[in-house]
């Protein structure tokens, strides 16, 4: 399995309207950003994130069991994220929408 998918980071978009509010138009409520520090890091995460890379790995081992493997990317034209299924010598078998990852992830199938 294989993640190419590229690093989101802070928007850069602003509205042309931005300059002259609408009476209409609510504004969001400002963030407010806290500092963390934590002076002692934990031996081992918590046992939630332990499950979820459980629960990974089972779904990873079988896909790998049935011949298959997942491959995420970026589409180049459009942004959007592409979930491919290729055999273990690459070829494309399918594609499935974004939409499905959560199904397969938790135990569903491909098919």
């Amino acid at each position: 399995m294989s993640l190419d998918v590229a690093p989101v980071g802070p928007s850069s978009f602003s509205a042309a309207n931005d300059a002259q509010p609408s009476s209409r138009a609510q504004r969001p409520a400002a963030v407010v950003r806290q500092q963390v520090e934590v002076d002692v890091i934990p031996e081992s995460p918590p046992r939630e994130v332990l499950d979820a890379i459980d629960a990974a790995s089972r779904a990873y081992q079988k896909l790998r069991a049935q011949g298959r493997e997942l491959h995420f990317a970026q589409d180049a034209d459009s942004g959007r994220l592409t979930i491919e299924v290729r055999d273990l010598d690459g070829k494309l078998l399918r594609m499935i929408p974004p939409s499905r990852l959560l199904d397969v992830a938790t135990g569903g199938t491909l098919d």
